[in-house]
C-alpha cells in the first residue's frame, strides 16, 4: 500500500508539471494527458481494496506519464500555450468518471 501511495504520489507530482507545460493540439494533448491522471485515480481506488497487481499497473502509468511529460516539455514552451493547455486539462478532466 505505502508503494502504491509513493508511486501515486509521483504521478500527481507528474500530472501537475503536466498541467503546467501548455498544448499546440491543446484538446488532443489534453485528452492523453486527462487519461493518465484518470488511470491513476482508478489505480488509488484499486490500490485500497488491496489489490497486489497494482504495483505493475502503477510502474506502468509511471512511465507512461515521464515519457509524455518530457514530449510536453519540448512541444509547448510560451505562456499562452501552457494557459490553453491547462484550459483544455481542466475540461478534459471533468470527464474523468
Amino acid at each position: 500500500m505505502k508503494k502504491g501511495m509513493t508511486i501515486f504520489g509521483a504521478l500527481l507530482i507528474a500530472s501537475t508539471f503536466l498541467t503546467s507545460c501548455g498544448g499546440g493540439s491543446f484538446e488532443s494533448d489534453a485528452k492523453k494527458v486527462a487519461k493518465l491522471q484518470c488511470d491513476a485515480q482508478k489505480l488509488m481506488k484499486e490500490a485500497t481494496s488491496g489489490d497486489m497487481s497494482i504495483i505493475e499497473k502503477s510502474t506502468k502509468l509511471a512511465s507512461e506519464a515521464a515519457a509524455l511529460s518530457k514530449e510536453m516539455e519540448a512541444k509547448y514552451t510560451s505562456d499562452s500555450d501552457k494557459q490553453k493547455f491547462a484550459q483544455a486539462l481542466i475540461k478534459e478532466m471533468g470527464k474523468c468518471n
